[in-house]
């Protein structure tokens, strides 16, 4: 039996061996063959004995003594172990364990018995293990020729014994680590796992032994059995966590090997399952910590997008809590450093050939990589190394210190370079370059991390071989023992400049792509941004000796740093092998491109946490969990997950920024501020820069951040004490503390307006009076670092000026009630005393003195009524002045200045003005202090009259109580400091030369005190007489004056004042008053201009707080049923989507709930875009060009004069809506329409954009005011009731965008406007007057004119026929040829009926937009009682040549009654009172259906009609209208032919219940022929639109709409007056508002378009086809045949797509490549990648990649238009592009010298706009539509999603999984849109759906159930046939075997009385015979009648009917 079993095995075997060569371990090629070699070893042959024994024992027992010699004999020597393979002994292995006896009768009855398997089993597993271990041969023989499957199979019997399976645990493991010692690990610790602490000492025991996973297959197999047992088995369970937790802490391999063979996905399902339950013992818990553990690290190690969106998930609980678990395993998780590496361990190579390159470069290298090294090796380990054949050319090695060695051809000695020294457990950036020769500098040049660290001077190594170059990373040398990753490797064939190592370094270890995108900045992270500056701003101010950073800015400015064809070789991880985990063997050399592996050898697909993220939400996610925590724990670490996020990857970091997301999450932080703990606070500025634990590192590094948060002076208010503190001392970190201030300073916060901001702080009172001083000291610090006139000396002083002065009443502040209370004053004295401080620097008062006249500043701070303090911080001010310049006096006393000293000073004179005085007067002693002695010196001498003065004030206030002076003690204190000064102070007596002076000393001894209790001030103002009068320094006159006051007696009378005396005191009196007086005008012109400041700010603030809560409630409402925490999104509700179809159809539905703020930039409400411009572009990416707060109002300042002029911005409130760079040129206040509403707004003209922006209007004067603010006769034009509380929408499309514009009627006043944007949107607005019309008509013209491009028109054909008219505008001549025009096209069938009414309801004037003018359309049929429709038959229409009031005999007396009674009594005559259409019947049949909703309720008052009364049952509705004598005269609207959703109650509207039939209102009931389905009944009323009989009798319905018989009297169709009348004739306001409200009810009758009888229409031949085409494929589908050769241009490889040019000729495309429609000479190139590989996305023009675009992962492209572009990556992300043109440089040949018009000379770009996320899988296909403004996705998660191309939203979801259909064959790849019916078709490999536009399925076709999977022709391409309409609609679906079947859809088929069941009905196949069958039809597409057909060949085929 046994031999039965392996011959074939071994026959096979032989034949193998006869032509397969292994490799061995020295990779030379070894033939081995069955036969036994001649020279065979006596040790080969017993061990091939052993085997053949082994093979034929049966018997346990000797199974055993047979193993057991094979033990021995295999590790004997390397022969053994070649002789083992050449016997089959593997296969024998596996054989003896598949074959263990376990269900034998006697078996494992016994111990001894049980033994004996046992035994077996292990020896078979410890022979396996010898036999692999260090075998290179065996090993891959193993993998190749018996495969891991086998041994898995052999084991799963032992693995599900009970009594074996531990045992068989143990051996696997033990395999997979080649250490047996484990074998009986789960035996012994199983035994002790309820006790934790016993399970941890016997573990002590096996854990040495848990080394590296050396098989990871082996192991995986264990794992499989493990992962199962997990949530069964719990005393296994705890032993595999021991396992587990142990190997993933000894060594990254492990971690590594784990990660990739899944046991994450396993071991967090279980941890799931398990969360929430009450652990009752302590090895429960213990087991929990256990699986937190692992958990932890194996997220650290990366993540699939799958494990990390329901990590997310379960973050978040059902009632909206975090969950504390999930949440620290986030946290944790983003931890993570790892990128995508290959790990290499001991012996192990990456080879790379280099192609025909014979010798190194002629021109240099360069070798760059990126290594992580867990161990340094214990001798010299080559790094990489370059040979040519033999010949080593270049070889780098690191040693077992980390030392790097260099060793080249050209030197014999290895070059130890001791300089370059890496680190072990971190990423080290290596680069080398090598110069051919260089005489000023050193040829070679080691960089680590990318500064330079070695330089040699050696010579170019010169190889001369005839063999090609080997390019080697790692060391192929035996034995070896390193263990090291690489993230990528490049060889280049030029040296790099010294500077660029240092950029490449920054964009870290993540990017792996070519250098060649032209934003390369994007990649680098605020960190690396912020050392690149700081790199820069260095080099440019250290001197000539400093590196040149001239390549460094080049690389930030244009990016592609490396030329593509200079990339010798790269090596990164998608480069070596695939990325399905273990996909290939680790040690089999395995070959991807040129990269060949040797030795063990793995390529990590890490997944860092941050970029699962990212794919999933972006910075959305994070914010969100922010927003949810609710405790300060939750909240801090919510922070650390948001930062941690952020840190270290640049796409979050772009989503932060694209989404406005810095600015919501500083609303979120408000809304806690209470929450935030010092955790949260460190953990922020952590990541904006600062660095608590070495403040000196303190960088800012993220400016966007800072701004929006950091600065964000409010918030921080809000918060406790010590974090208000602990936030105003982070300034003295970033500019004092750090060791960068000054680049802090001048580069990071130069521009951010900080101390405008903390003084705006100080004014709004946010902060407790205990705070104030410490935002003084903040605003010192950034005071001194930033002291210019315009940030900070101009602010400061103007806030001092204004709140110094007396106490104002200002409007509140945001915050607070009250401002310039009290403490205003005390703060401004607070700032004050800052100044001076900072004035005491002589470098801060030079600045000042330049920036601002000191003497004037002193003198208005002083002001009328100054206090002690305040004058003392004055006195001081001069002091200072006076020492910085000695003319300061003099300058002084120009300025009045001490005269008002005089004036002013001695009324509030105390002992602290006193001191001041004196220390003003000295000179300061060296020391700096005051000190009365003869060394100091007197500096200011004219203080000394005012210190008299205030000396005599005091005194006449000793004599008069009512006067105000000093007090006696401090006159006392006076008069002694002056003696002392005179007796000890020589300088201060010289002073008394001065007349002037003596002079006030005589007034003061004129008024001595009486009392006697100043008798001692008495005797000191003596003495203080005496000795001024003996000295020698006054005159005689004045000495004899004083002694004649001091001598005992009556005092002489006071001398009369002389005329010139008395002149020069008017004088002096005069000059002093108008000093004063322009003071106080300054003072109150500074005071002014702060309130005007503060008021504009605040207003500011207010409108930015405003929006930022708009864009907040954007980015954390909203959502889909797609959101990773769904349960958080509110039920989602539909409304009539304002975007237009072809025909301007609207029958797109688009949510209710989705937010507008996070939309696409053409419509937002404060949009986040708008937000970010507030912001600069990129923190990332601003490396030269500091920020710059362009929307702070806080820091405005023309830097001109003091007491600036506020710029009176009247539209100040709407700039932030702006794009970047965009100037207001016109502004219209107007009111927007929409059905019957209207919302007031303004219509604004920019230089690049319009604008419509709500809820704003013009005043009077012009400035912006809120509509509800407005006059309301502002409004009356706009008709309905407006809406003035709206949200403040803003709608935004480029000028380029705008297609065309049409003036329009509004209530019959001509004063409104449509404007049609290329985009499918209209823009109807309603102007205050026909002249602001005319105005903006005027401007629209010239725009067209402007962007309008040569060639054919756009394809938005019937959108308006304006649009292709010249301009854009629809002149009267114009006008009558677009309707000459349309009518030739529908008599000769070009269009349908249903085209033709639309486009005659266009130029009359009716538009969809308004609901008083919405398009009218006829009833047709009058049949809606039969099952069945006969549209053959004319019993079922309605007669077309009456009017609706007219079709019974009856109705027609009734209306000829009612025009004669009229008639008869004079007034207006008419036959019905109601109208065929009105906003009233609009509403009517769109009830169910928002807005239609709220605007029926609007025009009932509030409520519903009765129920008997509504839109109920479409039958009674006709008969209401053609029958009812009482009834009403209605036609129809356009939805009745193509919208099924408006008769069906989606929203479950209660509308109340039928008073009639006693039933509930819902959907609308329709006729038996529709069989229930409202899509049957749109496709059926549309059949009989464009019936024969339709067709022949429209024209006559025509006369009566808008023809010769819209008025005739004979026809019967004469309506109420109202619905012709012109608005403007009636002046009273009452009757106007009246009358407004009948014509809402009467409707309006459309404009006249045709004075004679309609012509008929051509109706001879196929009415489906037009008069000059006679075949078509609905019509000839089985006559179609195939040309019989294909197309002349064939393609190397399969046809991706088929395109047509501008002149329709039909273009293949290949995959990869696609062209703009109309531009041939434009292309979008890329290669199809995975995630991993990143790949990029290039643009070419004329064939010349002009832009490239990496890390996009593009794996599918679609245009919408020639500017959208539409693209799927395998990063599950939908990204929306932009193309722009500019100009080629003039060297270009491309460069046209033809105008601006012209795109030929116009390089094209793309740009970013959207990121569009939903899909949890690879997106496979895209689809884009512009004619309805929609894309579809396909994607390998079995879902399409349908995208609003307009707004950038996600909007449904199409599913293909689901049931038992397997993932694989539900993923979607291929989608279709049809451009005439919105249609969408999707395809899996298990069906075939159809869907309308709202995702409402059709029709399905099961690809897998009707004929066995073997024979199911795989569908390969799909696409519609395409016509403005078809009876029939045909899909056309290629296969596999290059046949093509033609489908249509119909409910034929419907059972009698079922609900109408879609299916597809095949019409034909389309088979080109047996030799097309051998290739795949893989591109489809109808060109016309004809269709094209592209092949894997190349090949493209027609396929047309014949004539």
């Amino acid at each position: 039996m046994l031999r039965s079993l392996l011959t074939p095995l071994r026959n096979l075997q032989d034949l193998a061996h006869e032509t397969t060569h292994w490799q061995n371990a020295d990779g030379h090629g070894l033939a081995h063959t069955a036969s036994v070699d001649a020279e065979r070893s006596p040790v080969s042959e017993q061990v091939q004995y052993a085997v053949e024994e082994l093979k034929f024992a049966e018997d346990t027992q000797a199974r055993i003594t047979i193993l057991r010699r094979l033990t021995s004999h295999v590790s004997e020597s390397p022969r053994a172990l070649d002789a083992f393979r050449a016997a089959d002994g593997f296969l024998v292995l596996m054989h003896v364990l598949s074959t263990l006896p376990l269900t034998a009768p006697s078996a494992l009855t016994n111990p001894q018995s049980t033994q004996e398997i046992l035994d077996c089993m292990q020896l078979a597993f410890t022979v396996t293990s010898k036999a692999l271990h260090g075998s290179t041969s065996n090993l891959s023989f193993f993998e190749e020729a018996v495969g891991y499957t086998s041994l898995s199979d052999a084991s799963q019997a032992l693995l599900n014994h009970p009594v074996t399976s531990e045992k068989a645990l143990g051996c696997l493991l033990s395999l997979s680590i080649h250490d047996f010692t484990l074998v009986d690990l789960f035996v012994t610790l199983q035994a002790s796992h309820h006790d934790p602490k016993e399970l941890d000492v016997h573990f002590l025991e096996f854990a040495p032994a848990l080394g590296t996973i050396c098989l990871p297959h082996v192991f995986k197999i264990a794992w499989n059995f493990m992962s199962r047992a997990l949530a069964t088995n719990s005393s296994l369970r705890p032993v595999v966590y021991k396992v587990l937790e142990h190997l993933t802490q000894s060594s990254h391999r492990n971690l590594a090997v784990l990660s990739m063979i899944g046991v994450l996905t396993p071991m967090f399902s279980h941890f799931i399952s398990t969360t929430g339950h009450q652990q009752n013992s302590d090895s429960q818990a213990a087991e929990r910590r256990l699986q937190c553990k692992i958990l932890k690290r194996l997220f650290e190690m990366g993540a699939s997008t799958q494990d990390a969106r329901q990590l997310l998930q379960c973050a978040v609980k059902e009632n909206r809590t975090l969950d504390q678990e999930m949440i620290d395993l986030i946290r944790s998780s983003l931890r993570s450093r790892w990128p995508l590496h290959i790990s290499l361990q001991g012996t192990s190579a990456l080879t790379t050939h280099l192609g025909n390159l014979k010798s190194l470069p002629a021109s240099g290298f360069t070798f760059m990589i990126w290594a992580w090294f867990e161990r340094m090796p214990s001798e010299p380990h080559k790094i990489f190394s370059i040979s040519f054949g033999s010949h080593s050319a270049v070889e780098l090695s690191v040693s077992s210190n980390g030392t790097l060695a260099l060793r080249t051809s050209s030197r014999r000695e290895v070059g130890m370079l001791s300089k370059s020294r890496i680190a072990t457990s971190r990423w080290t950036h290596i680069t080398l370059a090598y110069h051919p020769h260089r005489a000023s500098q050193p040829a070679v040049r080691i960089f680590i991390d990318g500064v330079i660290s070695e330089s040699l001077d050696w010579a170019y190594p010169k190889i001369h071989d005839t063999y090609a170059g080997e390019f080697t990373l790692g060391d192929k040398t035996p034995n070896r023992t390193s263990s090291w990753c690489i993230a990528s490797a490049y060889l280049l064939s030029t040296p790099l400049d010294d500077e660029l190592p240092r950029f490449i370094h920054h964009l870290g270890p993540r990017y792996h792509a070519n250098f060649q995108d032209k934003a390369l900045v994007r990649f680098l992270t605020y960190e690396a941004s912020t050392s690149l500056n700081m790199h820069m701003v260095g080099s440019g101010s250290t001197g000539p000796t400093s590196a040149d950073p001239s390549s460094l800015k080049k690389a930030i400015r244009d990016g592609v740093i490396i030329h593509s064809g200079s990339i010798l070789c790269k090596v990164v991880p998608g480069d070596v092998t695939e990325f399905a985990p273990l996909s290939a063997p680790p040690s089999i050399p395995h070959v991807k491109g040129n990269c060949a592996t040797f030795g063990d050898v793995l390529a990590i697909p890490c997944q860092p946490l941050d970029l699962a993220l990212w794919s999933i939400g972006g910075a959305r996610l994070t914010l969100r969990l922010v927003s949810l925590a609710e405790t300060q724990h939750e909240l801090s670490r919510a922070i650390t997950i948001h930062c941690d996020s952020l840190r270290n990857c640049w796409q979050n970091s772009e989503d932060m920024e694209r989404i406005a997301g810095y600015d919501a999450l500083a609303s979120i932080l408000r809304q806690k501020s209470r929450l935030i703990n010092m955790t949260s606070f460190e953990t922020l500025f952590e990541f904006l820069g600062l660095s608590f634990r070495s403040p000196d590192l303190s960088t800012l590094t993220n400016t966007v951040a800072y701004r929006t948060i950091a600065l964000d002076f409010e918030l921080w208010s809000m918060t406790s004490t010590d974090i208000q503190r602990a936030h105003l001392e982070h300034f003295a970190f970033l500019l004092r503390a750090s060791r960068y201030r000054k680049f802090n300073a001048r580069v990071r916060l130069s521009k951010l307006g900080i101390v405008r901001r903390l003084l705006f702080a100080l004014q709004s009172a946010w902060y407790p009076p205990e705070s104030i001083p410490h935002v003084v000291s903040a605003l010192v610090v950034v005071m001194q670092a930033q002291f210019t006139p315009g940030d900070a000396i101009k602010p400061t002083v103007s806030y001092i000026s204004a709140n110094l002065a007396a106490e104002i009443t200002l409007p509140p502040s945001p915050r607070s009630s009250f401002i310039y209370s009290s403490s205003s004053h005390d703060k401004a004295k607070q700032v004050l005393g800052a100044v001076v401080s900072l004035l005491r620097v002589p470098a801060m008062y030079a600045k000042f003195a330049e920036a601002l006249p000191v003497t004037r500043v002193a003198l208005l701070w002083l002001g009328a009524e100054p206090t002690p303090s305040i004058a003392c911080q004055v006195l001081a001010i001069l002091g200072i002045s006076l020492g910085a310049s000695s003319s300061f006096g003099k300058k002084f006393e120009l300025a009045s200045g001490w005269s008002l000293l005089r004036k002013q000073l001695p009324l509030i004179w105390d002992d602290e003005v006193h001191g001041a005085a004196l220390d003003l007067l000295l000179q300061p002693a060296a020391e700096g202090a005051h000190s009365k002695t003869t060394s100091q010196s007197v500096r200011c001498p004219q203080i000394l009259p005012i210190i008299f003065a205030a000396l005599r004030q005091g005194l006449l206030a000793r004599i008069d109580k009512h006067i105000q002076g000093p007090s006696k003690r401090l006159v006392d204190r006076m008069l002694g400091d002056l003696i002392d000064l005179h007796t000890s102070n020589s300088s201060f007596r010289h002073f008394f030369k001065s007349q002037s002076t003596t002079e006030v000393l005589i007034e003061c001894l004129s008024s001595p005190p009486t009392e006697c209790e100043d008798a001692k001030i008495s005797t000191q103002l003596t003495h203080l007489g005496l000795l001024v009068a003996m000295g020698n320094h006054v005159s005689s006159t004045q000495k004899q004056q004083i002694l004649d006051l001091v001598k005992p007696g009556p005092r002489p009378a006071d001398p009369l004042p002389t005329p010139s005396s008395t002149t020069l005191a008017v004088i002096r009196e005069e000059t002093l008053r108008k000093a004063m007086v322009r003071l106080e005008e300054w003072r109150s012109t500074i005071t002014v201009s702060e309130r005007e400041r503060y008021r504009k700010s605040v207003l500011d603030m207010r409108e930015r707080r405003r929006r930022i809560i708009a864009i907040s409630e954007g980015i954390l409402g909203g959502g889909s049923e797609r959101d990773v925490w769904s349960h958080l999104t509110p039920e989602r509700t539909w409304r009539l989507d304002e975007t237009e179809g072809p025909h301007r159809t609207r029958n797109k539905l688009e949510s209710i709930s989705e937010s507008p703020y996070s939309s696409h930039p053409t419509e937002t409400s404060s949009s986040s875009s708008n937000v970010e411009r507030d912001t600069e572009v990129s923190s990332t990416m601003q490396l030269e060009t500091p920020t710059k707060d362009d929307a702070e109002p806080l820091s405005d300042d023309n830097g001109d004069v003091l007491a600036e002029d506020i710029a009176e911005d009247k539209h100040r409130r709407v700039r932030h809506e702006l794009e970047p760079g965009d100037i207001i040129e016109a502004v219209s206040t107007v009111s927007r329409v929409s059905g019957v509403d209207s919302y007031p707004g303004l219509l604004i003209f920019g230089s690049s954009h319009l604008y419509m922006m709500d809820a704003l209007v013009e005043n009077d004067v012009g400035e912006v005011i809120d509509a509800v603010d407005a006059p309301k006769g502002l409004f009356f034009v706009a008709g309905s009731t407006p809406h003035l509380r709206s949200t403040q929408r803003a709608q935004r499309w480029s000028l380029e965008q705008i297609a065309g514009f049409s003036n329009r009627a509004f209530l019959f006043r001509d004063v409104a406007l449509e404007i049609f944007f290329k985009d499918s949107r209209t823009l109807l607005a309603v102007f205050l007057n026909s002249a602001n019309r005319h105005d903006t008509s005027q401007r629209l013209q010239a725009i067209i004119a402007q962007h309008s491009a040569p060639g054919p028109a756009l394809g938005l054909v019937l959108r308006d026929i304006s649009m292709a008219l010249h301009k854009g505008r629809a002149s009267a001549a114009a006008h009558d040829k677009a309707l000459s025009t349309a009518q030739r096209q529908w008599r000769n069938r070009e269009i349908s009926n249903y085209a033709y009414l639309n486009i005659l309801n266009q130029l009359s004037g009716r538009t969809p937009s308004d609901a008083t003018q919405y398009p009218v359309f006829p009833w047709v049929l009058k049949d809606y009682s039969s099952e069945v429709l006969d549209l053959s038959a004319s019993e079922s229409y309605r007669d077309l040549t009456k009017p609706m009031g007219a079709l019974t005999p009856d109705r027609r007396v009734i209306a000829e009654s009612r025009y004669t009674n009229l008639e008869s009594v004079g007034e207006k005559p008419f036959h019905y009172g109601t109208h065929f259409s009105s906003s009233m019947i609009v509403c009517h049949f769109l009830i169910r259906m928002a807005p239609y909703t709220s605007m029926f309720k609007t025009l009932q008052g509030g409520d519903w009609d009765l129920p008997d009364r509504l839109f109920i049952d479409i039958g009674r509705a006709y008969a209401s209208a053609s029958q009812d004598v009482r009834g009403d005269v209605r036609e129809l609207i356009p939805e009745f032919f193509g919208c099924p959703e408006f008769l069906e109650n989606l929203s479950n509207l209660d509308f109340g219940i039928s008073q009639t039939s006693g039933e509930k209102i819902h959907d609308v009931k329709l006729p038996p022929w529709a069989k229930g389905d409202p899509l049957l009944f749109v496709t059926l009323h549309r059949q009989a639109l464009e019936s024969h009989y339709v067709s022949e009798n429209l024209p006559a319905w025509i006369d009566l709409i808008w023809g010769c018989k819209q008025r005739d009297v004979d026809s019967l169709n004469v309506f109420h007056p109202l619905s012709y009348e012109d608005l403007d004739k009636i002046t009273d306001p009452l009757e106007r508002e009246a009358t407004i409200g009948i014509i809402h009810n009467f409707g309006q009758t459309p404009r006249k378009l045709f004075n004679s009888p309609h012509p008929s229409r051509n109706l001879q031949g196929l009415l489906s086809l037009p008069v000059q085409v006679t075949r078509g494929v609905p019509e000839d589908a089985l006559s179609l045949t195939r040309d019989p050769r294909p197309l002349k241009l064939v393609l190397d490889g399969p046809v991706a797509c088929i395109a047509t040019d501008s002149s329709g000729k039909v273009v293949p495309m290949p995959e990869g490549i696609l062209s703009p429609p109309s531009r041939p000479d434009e292309q979008v190139q890329w290669d199809k990648t995975t995630q991993a590989e990143g790949g990029a996305l290039r643009v070419l023009h004329h064939g010349t990649v002009v832009q490239t675009i990496e890390a996009t992962s593009p794996t599918c492209a679609a245009f919408a238009d020639q500017d959208t572009l539409v693209t799927g990556s395998s990063d599950c992300i939908v990204r929306l592009w932009h193309i722009s043109h500019a100009p080629l440089p003039a060297a270009s040949p491309f460069a046209s010298s033809t105008t601006g018009r012209s795109r030929r000379g116009q390089e094209p770009s793309l740009s970013l706009v959207q990121l569009l996320r939903g899909h949890s899988g690879p997106i496979l296909c895209v689809e884009a539509s512009r004619a309805w403004s929609i894309a579809i996705s396909g994607s390998s998660d079995g879902s399409a999603v349908l995208w609003d191309l307009n707004r950038g939203l996600y909007v449904r979801s199409i599913w293909h999984a689901g049931g038992e259909v397997s993932l694989e064959a539900s993923a979607v790849h291929l989608v279709a849109i049809n451009e005439s019916t919105g249609y969408v078709a999707t395809c899996s490999a298990g069906c075939l759906w159809l869907h309308t536009i709202n995702a409402r399925p059709i029709a399905k076709l099961d690809l897998s159930s009707s004929m066995p999977r073997s024979l199911t022709p795989h569908v390969t391409s799909i696409a519609f046939h395409e016509r403005e309409y078809s009876h029939l609609g045909i899909l056309a679906a290629g296969h596999a075997d290059g046949s093509v079947a033609l489908y249509t859809w119909n409910a034929d088929g419907t059972p009698k009385g079922c609900r109408a069941q879609w299916e597809f009905v095949k019409i034909r196949d389309l088979d080109a015979g047996k030799i097309a069958s051998e290739v795949s039809a893989t591109a489809l597409k109808f060109v016309g009648e004809t269709l094209w057909v592209g092949d894997s060949s190349g090949k493209v085929f027609r396929w047309m009917a014949p004539d």
